[in-house]
């Protein structure tokens, strides 16, 4: 079982500065799970948002859109553009990355790494400090077979930090754990990770989870996220290592499992509890039999599954957090996490069409 990362703090930090009523903040990832709830925050606090946008428009009140590309040389901006940006703004926040771990082309390398070094330089080029989402999960790696994909995208955000604390920037790397919806509506901009795993719960696809019920899912609604990197942004938080994760809060598997079944029942799907066998035992006696009994499409479904969790759930105890830093900030508080979990299966459920009845 990998080991977790050791907590990067030593001494306190200084006082923070008093926030800001308006900052100029350039967004990278602006459509992604932390960087859409990110902008709903920063632009209800009044701040002027230039995003980097790519694929995905980005569009709203007061928000301002460049098309380029992280991974290219100036971002991709024609270089009037480039100097425009690099001369409006204050901060830049990085949030842009790959996350699929299934990505075999380079992208994972190309762009958490690469591409946060083009951001890197227009932070200097620009003489602002950098904002950089990781991720809590630095320590996945592999162990035999199970694990080699996910530990490659660890290994891609543990060298883009390295690319930022090199850059010669000013910065703060804030490192989320696991995403899901908005403590108080469940929207979210992607189904993706611990979602997964609850459609394959409902799908019958895990009988059995290889590993221990204690183990904690640390997961936090996306709102709270973004609230603790806005926080960072408003008050000049410059030269920290913040995780914003639940910590000893977090959910223990096994009661996701139970919320998920109950949640379940609700809409009108009834299941039997997967049961939890130590990995070797998985490994040895399951896996043989129940993998090779299943279609093609659906083994490949349940591998990487396997893999979400060895990435996720494969720890020996809580990760870091930072809550005391954050709440001295005035970040808002993890919450109750049983109660954002269901209203994320809830939103999860109306939108996927997965509700078989309406329960009161």
């Amino acid at each position: 079982m990998p080991a977790l990362p050791s907590d990067p703090r030593s001494a306190p930090p200084e006082p923070a500065a008093p926030p800001r009523a308006r900052r100029r903040i350039l967004l990278t990832g602006g459509s992604g799970v932390i960087g859409r709830a990110l902008l709903e925050r920063l632009v209800a606090a009044g701040h002027d948002v230039t995003c980097l946008v790519h694929r995905t428009p980005v569009a709203g009140p007061g928000v301002r859109s460049v098309a380029g590309d992280v991974t290219e040389p100036d971002l991709g901006l024609e270089p009037a553009v480039y100097r425009w940006v690099a001369g409006h703004v204050d901060v830049v926040v990085h949030s842009a990355a790959v996350t699929d771990f299934h990505r075999r082309d380079g992208s994972l390398e190309h762009t958490n790494v690469g591409g946060t070094a083009q951001v890197v330089a227009l932070a200097r080029r620009a003489g602002v400090p950098l904002v950089h989402l990781s991720s809590a999960y630095l320590h996945a790696r592999p162990e035999g077979e199970r694990g080699a994909t996910s530990a490659r995208y660890a290994a891609s955000k543990r060298a883009g930090e390295d690319v930022v604390r090199d850059g010669g920037v000013p910065h703060t790397i804030v490192r989320p754990s696991i995403v899901i919806g908005d403590s108080v509506t469940g929207e979210v901009a992607a189904f993706q990770g611990l979602y997964l795993v609850v459609a394959a719960i409902l799908d019958g696809l895990v009988p059995v989870i290889p590993f221990d019920a204690t183990w904690p899912v640390d997961c936090l609604p996306a709102d709270v996220v973004a609230d603790a990197i806005a926080t960072v942004v408003e008050r000049d938080v410059v030269g920290r290592e913040l995780w914003v994760t639940a910590g000893p809060e977090a959910l223990r598997l096994g009661r996701a499992v139970e919320l998920t079944l109950e949640e379940a029942a609700r809409i009108g799907v009834d299941l039997d509890p997967p049961r939890f066998v130590p990995p070797d035992v998985y490994d040895r006696l399951f896996a043989p039999v129940f993998l090779d009994a299943l279609p093609r499409r659906t083994r490949l479904t349940v591998v990487r599954l396997m893999e979400l969790f060895a990435a996720y759930l494969a720890v020996d105890g809580p990760l870091p957090d930072s809550h005391a830093e954050l709440a001295a900030l005035g970040a808002r508080g993890v919450g109750d996490l049983e109660a954002a979990f269901r209203t994320s299966f809830r939103h999860w459920a109306e939108r996927t069409g997965r509700c078989v009845e309406a329960v009161a």
